[in-house]
């Protein structure tokens, strides 16, 4: 398959992008290098530097992809708290860009990768799916919005 890598230079989306590229997939990768390095992209993966919002639609435009994995985002908790605004427009506002590029797309998958700070202070420990969500942090909020954003646009 041909896949959509977003956030491909950090930790664990260029990970994905070595076991993908490993079990023989295309994959290319885009990242803005905010917090990523485009050494930790993997050999073999096509990388484009720039913002995923710029990127995606021209990228996914032709409807050659067959999915997207969706890493990008700003991730750290304390930043969060006193710059929520960073991560409502980092995160919230830039994912449905991407949303709306796959739709518009017709591209068939997508995979978000989400947080356990959805949860806030979970009443027990592990986690499970069901439990409530109660994030006590913007970085919580907004991963916990996309959700909801992510299960609209599949119901569509």
């Amino acid at each position: 398959m041909k896949l959509l890598v977003t956030g491909g230079a950090g930790y664990v989306g260029s990970v994905c992008a070595q076991v993908l590229l490993e079990e023989g997939h295309e994959v290319v990768v885009v990242d803005d290098l905010s917090t990523g390095n485009a050494d930790a992209v993997p050999a073999g993966a096509r990388f484009v530097h720039d913002d995923m919002v710029a990127a995606a639609p021209g990228l996914l435009g032709g409807g050659s992809f067959d999915g997207v994995l969706h890493f990008a985002a700003k991730s750290l908790v304390g930043e969060s708290v006193v710059a929520p605004e960073l991560y409502w427009y980092g995160n919230v506002v830039k994912t449905l860009e991407l949303l709306e590029a796959i739709r518009v797309s017709g591209t068939p998958r997508l995979v978000f990768s989400s947080t356990a700070s959805t949860y806030g202070e979970p009443e027990s420990v592990p986690i499970t799916e069901d439990a409530p969500t109660r994030p006590t942090n913007a970085y919580g909020a907004t991963k916990l919005a996309i959700d909801h954003a992510i299960t609209s646009y599949a119901a569509a």
